[in-house]
């Protein structure tokens, strides 16, 4: 259990080194994560739309 809260701490170490992320990273992370799971929410229910599908339902309208 602690090499896995070492390898954790290092992790969190590097993370906060890249801070604060550019705006356009964060923006691009953001609709990344948005379709994504809004697509695996949906699949989850049962909804047959495919990954660009559900992308272009939510950009498009």
């Amino acid at each position: 259990m602690d090499t896995k809260l070492k390898i954790a701490e290092i992790n969190h170490r590097k993370l906060s080194a890249m801070r604060p992320l550019p705006p356009e990273t964060l923006k691009s992370l953001k609709d990344y994560y948005r379709v994504g799971l809004t697509f695996s929410s949906n699949a989850l229910e049962g909804n047959s739309l495919t990954e660009s599908e559900t992308k272009i339902v939510i950009e498009d309208g």
